[in-house]
């Protein structure tokens, strides 16, 4: 389906009805509205279910990002819309426990998400600067690609940590072992599963 540029209508206005999302993701040096804020806009205005009114991070006291909680007007309250609007953020490649609800509903929010997070950390001396990190994501990327998305890296505890999501961690997993075995400078990489 091919989507045009979408301008909204002036002097229109709708009742609009507040629900939130959160994504459990952890996002290194990437920014959260260009990889799910701008992408959902589009979406949900193209389908007349509403807009993205913000977005924000989660973060733990030390600054690192563990999730992205994204704040929508729907213009048509509903299951059938939180289900659409789901459905989306899992084309986006949304992590398994993350949730939608009504913000004025009561009750359980719906949860939804198909891909699996995976954390590959290699000692800073392997990727000293932003440059090396960079060279080393690209060596992952076309791995990563085929399987899943890397959203970032970031440098915490002497360690360069790379997160990458995929509906088939074990894929995910095996590609990324691999590469590590065919450069032989990152043998003390480790690969763990993201809660």
């Amino acid at each position: 389906m091919l989507i045009r540029d979408l301008k909204h209508k002036i002097g229109r206005t709708h009742r609009i009805h507040p629900a939130e999302v959160r994504l459990p993701v952890r996002l290194g040096h990437r920014d959260a509205e260009t990889l799910f804020l701008e992408p959902l806009k589009t979406q949900l205005a193209a389908a007349g279910l509403g807009t993205v009114l913000s977005c924000e991070l989660r973060k733990r006291a030390s600054g690192e990002v563990i999730g992205v909680n994204l704040f929508l007007g729907l213009t048509k309250p509903g299951k059938d819309t939180l289900e659409t609007v789901a459905r989306m953020l899992e084309a986006l490649s949304a992590p398994c426990g993350s949730s939608i609800r009504l913000s004025d509903a009561t009750g359980m929010p719906l949860m939804f998400g198909l891909a699996e997070g995976l954390e590959l950390s290699i000692d800073s001396t392997c990727g000293p600067d932003a440059a090396a990190q960079r060279a080393f994501a690209m060596t992952c990327r076309e791995t990563a690609e085929k399987i899943g998305v890397n959203r970032g890296w970031s440098d915490r505890g002497g360690r360069t940590r790379f997160f990458f999501y995929s509906e088939n961690l074990p894929a995910m997993r095996k590609g990324l072992a691999r590469i590590l075995e065919d450069h032989p400078e990152f043998s003390g990489a480790a690969l763990r599963r993201l809660a």
